[in-house]
């Protein structure tokens, strides 16, 4: 990838730019901004850059030795570091091994050795420490890139040291832009950009998931026909809801009918000993789980789209749901601003819940109640 292929950074790449064409490169950089706004992505771009073997003006031109060995994750003057998959900390040793004692060594391709450390707010803390130390007594030639979308968690003492570089959500206009010219047709391509919140990334990759937006559409539809059903009845789509975030969780972390089931009790053993398939299944179950929990807020903005995009439609204002405006017409009427807005706060207030660990089927019952109940 090029600094072109990042959608609305504008700045950003201005600053780095710059710092690449006066040959004016800090030792250390902080990447911050909201999730799944490019950030990563720019740091490697960035890394390619500083050890491209082109003209100053085409880098990185991703054809050069350097740029593709970057490109394919072993150019061995470039380090990621980052949570390994399932991991919420990176962990002090990896951290001492993979940068601080690595970081005395001299390039051996590049001009530069660049470390990105990536969700750096993630460092176990004793490890803030040994990144402070490097920052304080830089060696020549290597240049390190802080990612995070919470700077606030780090200690004051780290961005402190490091030019700060800070990107912002997109438009969505450039985000759809972006879509279309990965082949998606422009309906879909304006639904997600409008759903991603301006987060490029995430727009990227539900691109690529079908699921996504029929997920989408299939909770549109839920919201259409809400107030037409009967209250027995509206309870069901408090499941229909779980369905469909459960539809967005990947294939592979749902396992297997056998797998869900409990144990048969003419298996059991008589004396206690570690079961290792009853353990991988429990573990896949709260794989699983927590990947239900993670898709849900997503499901419930999805929902919250439709009544925002019900008082835009008797306002005259743009709606995020442009496909769905004959629908949304369909529902004009009454009391319609009280009850969309308290639908909102509804809404809200289930996503939070679920956040908050708080029972799903419980939350999301509560919530259909809620809904096609009405304000009081």
């Amino acid at each position: 990838m090029r600094f072109e292929d990042l959608v609305g950074q504008e700045r950003a790449i201005a600053v780095l730019r710059n710092a690449l064409r006066r040959d004016r490169v800090a030792h250390a950089y902080l990447f911050s901004g909201p999730e799944s706004v490019g950030k990563s992505t720019a740091a490697l771009i960035f890394a390619a850059a500083l050890d491209c073997e082109a003209a100053q003006d085409s880098r990185p031109c991703g054809e050069c030795r350097s740029c593709q060995l970057i490109a394919r994750g072993n150019h061995p003057d470039v380090r990621l570091i980052a949570p390994a998959a399932g991991k919420s900390v990176i962990p002090i040793q990896e951290m001492r091994e993979s940068f601080v004692y690595d970081v005395s060594l001299k390039p051996i391709l590049g001009r530069y050795k660049v470390y990105l450390l990536d969700h750096i707010e993630r460092t176990a803390f004793l490890a803030m420490h040994t990144i402070l130390k490097a920052l304080e007594e830089p060696p020549p030639n290597v240049v390190t890139i802080l990612v995070t979308d919470y700077p606030e968690g780090l200690p004051p003492t780290i961005p402190s040291r490091c030019q700060k570089v800070t990107f912002q959500l997109a438009g969505t206009d450039a985000i759809a832009g972006k879509l279309a010219q990965l082949g998606l047709d422009e309906t879909s391509a304006l639904a997600l950009a409008r759903l991603s919140g301006g987060r490029v990334a995430w727009a990227m990759r539900a691109a690529q998931r079908p699921e996504v937006l029929a997920a989408r559409r299939a909770l549109l539809d839920l919201c259409a026909e809400m107030q037409s059903r009967g209250l027995p009845a509206s309870l069901r789509i408090a499941d229909e809801i779980k369905a469909q975030a459960g539809q967005l969780v990947r294939k592979g972390d749902a396992g297997n009918d056998d797998d869900a089931s409990p144990d048969d009790p003419a298996e059991a053993s008589t004396e206690p000993s570690f079961d290792s398939d009853r353990a991988l299944r429990v573990g896949r179950r709260l794989r699983v789980g927590r990947r239900l929990r993670a898709e849900l807020p997503w499901c419930l903005d999805v929902m919250v789209s439709w009544y925002r995009d019900l008082l835009a439609v008797g306002e005259g204002s743009p709606l995020m749901n442009p496909d769905y405006e004959q629908a949304l017409h369909a529902r004009l009427g009454g009391d319609l601003p009280h009850q969309a807005e308290c639908a909102i706060e509804d809404i809200l207030e289930a996503k939070h819940a679920v956040q908050r660990n708080a029972n799903i089927d419980v939350a999301l019952e509560a919530l259909v109640i809620g809904l096609v109940g009405g304000c009081d």
